[in-house]
């Protein structure tokens, strides 16, 4: 009897707990994202060459208006880290990191989205696909 009311308790305490505590879970366990490389170009199409130590995600050619996705899962034991090579025309050309661990929990974590869009004046983040705000630029 005693055995069973202790293992009442300790699950009602469970359900509470996570309830109530369910915003401030969500963030400690965000681990999955996905990343959007959006060609926001004037006129030009875009090449891009994501990889990370781990993955190369290959070369690929964007369209003015293309989106090129990718999800992971972060690694727990060491960092995880994205770049991506992007070029058009035949004077822009810059490699910037579209994820890092530090980023990708303060920036993007609680929508689990990264999102870059490339324009004629530079690389603008987002984390919901409507702020932006300019990251990098060409030089």
């Amino acid at each position: 009897m005693y055995n069973h009311l202790l293992s009442c308790f300790f699950i009602s305490f469970l359900i509470t707990f996570h309830i109530s505590h369910a915003p401030t879970l969500a963030i400690v366990l965000c681990w999955r994202f996905r990343v959007h490389i959006i060609n926001a170009l004037s006129h030009d199409n875009l090449d891009i060459h994501c990889y990370s130590l781990d993955d190369d995600l290959g070369e690929h050619n964007l369209q003015v208006g293309g989106d090129f996705t990718f999800k992971f899962g972060e690694y727990v034991i060491h960092h995880t880290c994205f770049w991506c090579d992007m070029k058009y025309g035949s004077d822009h050309s810059k490699t910037i990191y579209v994820f890092t661990e530090k980023f990708g929990d303060n920036q993007c974590c609680h929508t689990g989205k990264c999102f870059w869009s490339v324009r004629d004046d530079g690389f603008y983040f987002s984390n919901n696909n409507q702020s932006w705000v300019r990251w990098y630029d060409w030089s």
